[in-house]
């Protein structure tokens, strides 16, 4: 400390030069500083989702969520792993460094997770990469006292609004929400199924080979 007070008290030039130096920089620095509304961050989390038909949330955990996790936690630059098993489904969140590529890391546990992905016992397994960009920026309810069913008015959200809202430039996606499409459910007889050596797995596979599409043929104009 007394050398920097004994240079500075001879040198005084010297210094008042090194501190103007100081603040032009600081200056220069600032003014070339960015400022964006929106900052572009990537927060480094995967999340995982599977759903699996109606099991409950102990045996979604034990049979699958068990395993992914562990295939999760050995990726590189991993620094957490917690889920959330609810009835048939599950959600897995991969938290990552930040100095982690993580488009590298999304193939990476694309690629550890896609023996998972054909177990015929997950119904649906999505994987996807969390983006603030991404939530929605605009929210829009459609109404029409003229339409009492809600099947036709969501073929109209379907077919007309989303085609013309997704060609617009800067729009990424849209999502509609609000009304559920039409399913069928089988309820199926445990006696029944057990008289004919079946199970309930067996039926629903059978349902989905049953339910593809498939070219009928050709037609050739002679």
């Amino acid at each position: 400390m007394r050398k920097i007070t004994e240079f500075s008290v001879n040198y005084p030039i010297t210094v008042l030069m090194l501190v103007l130096a100081v603040l032009l920089l600081g200056y220069i620095s600032f003014q070339k500083l960015g400022i964006d509304l929106l900052p572009d961050l990537n927060n480094p989390r995967i999340y995982v989702e599977l759903k699996a038909g109606e099991r409950p949330p102990e045996e979604i955990e034990k049979q699958f969520v068990d395993g992914m996790e562990s295939l999760a936690i050995r990726q590189k630059h991993v620094l957490q792993v917690s889920s959330v098993s609810r009835v048939g489904s599950a959600q897995i969140t991969v938290e990552y460094s930040w100095s982690a590529d993580m488009d590298e890391a999304f193939l990476d546990l694309q690629k550890a997770l896609s023996a998972t992905s054909q177990n015929s016992e997950i119904d649906e397994l999505t994987i996807t990469q969390h983006n603030p960009n991404t939530a929605p920026v605009m929210l829009i309810g459609l109404s029409n006292p003229q339409i009492q069913d809600m099947d036709e008015l969501r073929k109209v959200a379907e077919n007309y609004i989303r085609n013309e809202l997704i060609r617009l430039e800067g729009i990424a996606e849209v999502e509609i929400s609000g009304q559920e499409e039409k399913e069928v459910v089988i309820d199926t007889d445990p006696y029944l199924l057990e008289a004919f050596g079946l199970t309930s797995d067996e039926i629903a596979a059978r349902i989905q080979n049953l339910n593809r599409n498939i070219s009928g043929g050709s037609v050739v104009e002679m």
